[in-house]
């Protein structure tokens, strides 16, 4: 999947869980996490959305794929779980609260859960086991465009549901 594609998932599975639970909708570390969570899966590709972002991940992303191959350990439970601890502790240190966290893990699974569409699929137990799950999808392809083109009319749908407010600007 693209970038776009898969911080767009991200942002649908959070507010659908927002819509149900009445999370904040709009709280700006929390969203960056969950974006950040979605797009660090593809650091183990040189031209993922982040290495393209930056120097910083441009380099990151070539080191790291000198030692995992795409869609690797990189694309697992066990690299998600570790991720998050990570960020756990920095998120303790500036205090950013466990919701920031809980949405850096959300958006890293919801980029394995996008994977698993692709024909490639990923291998969600590695290293433990070596069982890939995989569907159709080819990245960058019509369906592909489909598929994010139907995620913004989600996303679209639950925040008019939730704050119609927000969309006065087009009935003024």
């Amino acid at each position: 999947m693209m970038g776009t594609t898969h911080a767009a998932f991200a942002l649908l599975c959070y507010y659908v869980i927002a819509y149900l639970t009445e999370l904040p909708f709009d709280a700006p570390i929390v969203l960056a996490l969950l974006i950040f969570g979605s797009l660090l899966p593809d650091i183990d590709h040189p031209r993922g959305f982040l290495a393209r972002q930056s120097y910083l991940f441009k380099r990151t992303s070539r080191g790291v794929s000198k030692f995992v191959t795409h869609r690797g350990i990189v694309h697992s439970l066990l690299a998600a779980l570790i991720a998050t601890a990570v960020v756990w502790v920095i998120a303790a240190f500036y205090d950013l609260g466990m919701l920031a966290v809980a949405c850096f893990f959300l958006g890293f699974i919801s980029h394995l859960a996008a994977d698993s569409l692709n024909p490639t699929g990923i291998k969600w137990l590695q290293p433990f086991s070596k069982a890939k799950v995989r569907d159709g999808i080819r990245t960058g392809l019509a369906m592909e465009k489909f598929l994010f083109l139907l995620i913004i009319i989600a996303i679209s749908t639950i925040l008019y549901t939730a704050h119609p407010e927000l969309f006065n600007i087009f009935f003024e």
